[in-house]
């Protein structure tokens, strides 16, 4: 029998793996007439599943001892991993690596020592929720394009008519489906083509008239005029921010002037679209710099027609806004086109609710103020010019709801 001062030291060692450090021998002197017991241990084993989290199908399992990692058996698994694909419903799909989670992507490290049976899941993300708002986005704007249609002269109305079209089939697509890049792509065409087309008699966009009463500064580039718009910018490639007063724009943000250094040489001026990532939020949309260059901000007046050029410091501060706005000087509500930006006035269908913008302002409500290059309120005794109302009867003798909207 062996005891503490005649027992060999324990080795150990990967007797099936050739790489093995262990040579598969030891030598041992012995005595005569003495017992000795050779003790063997065996790894470990655990199971492991590996799945495919699209639809939760086995792809293999194996056994795996302790001494081993998950990488050790990739072969089995790795034929089974695809590349970035588009299926059939348009849904873009991207393998992130094998996860421990099958709906939610939790990084598993296939180095690290196994330490009891797994279930892993070969994982793929998807952008279904992406796609299916770009649809609805698309969607949108191709029925609000058409329902405008009649207000352009004959020439827009012909290219209009063509990039709905086009726009229409990306919707169309069966076999397979739009991606969401393809039907992105399609509503930055048609957000690009519609501040270059012309209205009927050479009119502004919707929600034409002074606020009662101009009084100045009026937006000189003409959205619409060719030679005052620059579309599909983009920020790093064709030309970068500066911002030409850091130190007071750090003490009041709201007295940034930014302007936009074109790569080829020169300012922007006048009206650009503008597409550059913030803090991984990538966005395309409309700004507008003045004729000394600098971006403008707040209410902005171009020809007869008004626009909201975003107040908000988020990294898209300028950006043209669209849709419901709340102002924050009158307290009121404004409805700003959802395709070109501009002020809504009289009724308006606004998903599928009417809602009635002051058409006409008896007086001056809104003063341009010649030192900061703003409109602000004046606080005056009337409705200014594009205000929702709420709660009370329309000139025409309708009643509104306290959300504005008029219902049968």
């Amino acid at each position: 029998m062996a005891t503490s001062s005649n027992a060999v030291s324990a080795l150990s060692g990967d007797f099936e793996n050739p790489s093995s450090t262990y040579p598969g021998q030891f030598d041992i002197n012995l005595q005569s007439g003495k017992s000795y017991i050779f003790g063997y241990t065996t790894p470990v084993v655990y199971k492991v599943k590996i799945k495919d989290n699209r639809d939760n199908s086995l792809i293999t399992n194996f056994t795996i001892r302790s001494t081993e990692v998950v990488n050790d058996k990739a072969s089995l698994y790795s034929g089974s991993i695809t590349g970035d694909y588009i299926d059939n419903n348009g849904i873009t799909w991207h393998y992130e690596g094998l996860s421990t989670d099958k709906d939610t992507y939790q990084a598993y490290d296939p180095t690290l020592r196994v330490t009891s049976d797994e279930t892993l899941y070969v994982f793929y993300s998807n952008d279904k929720v992406a796609r299916a708002k770009a649809e609805r986005d698309l969607t949108s704007a191709v029925n609000d394009a058409r329902r405008s249609l009649r207000d352009y002269d004959a020439n827009s109305q012909g290219r209009l008519t063509a990039q709905l079209a086009a726009a229409q089939a990306i919707l169309d697509r069966i076999n397979r489906k739009s991606s969401t890049a393809e039907l992105q792509a399609a509503l930055d065409a048609l957000n690009a083509l519609l501040p270059t087309l012309n209205l009927r008699n050479g009119g502004g966009g919707r929600g034409r008239g002074g606020r009662g009463g101009s009084g100045g500064g009026s937006g000189s580039a003409g959205r619409r005029a060719a030679a005052g718009q620059t579309a599909g910018l983009r920020v790093g490639q064709d030309g970068n921010w500066e911002l030409l007063n850091p130190a007071q724009a750090t003490a009041n943000p709201d007295s940034s002037k930014w302007v936009f250094n074109l790569t080829a040489g020169g300012r922007v001026k006048g009206w650009a679209y503008l597409s550059y990532t913030y803090e991984g939020q990538t966005k395309s949309e409309w700004y507008h710099f003045g004729d000394d260059n600098i971006m403008n901000s707040g209410w902005f007046l171009d020809g007869n027609t008004w626009y909201y050029l975003s107040m908000n410091h988020n990294g898209f501060f300028g950006e043209m806004v669209k849709g419901w706005h709340h102002d924050g000087q009158d307290g009121r509500w404004y409805y700003l086109d959802a395709n070109n930006g501009a002020m809504h006035t009289n009724w308006s269908k606004i998903g599928g609710e009417y809602y009635f913008l002051n058409p006409t302002a008896p007086a001056q409500t809104w003063f341009y103020d010649n030192a900061t290059g703003r409109w602000n309120f004046g606080d005056v005794n009337s409705r200014p010019l594009g205000s929702m109302y709420q709660n009370e009867n329309t000139p025409d003798g309708y009643h509104v709801n306290e959300s504005g909207a008029w219902r049968r």
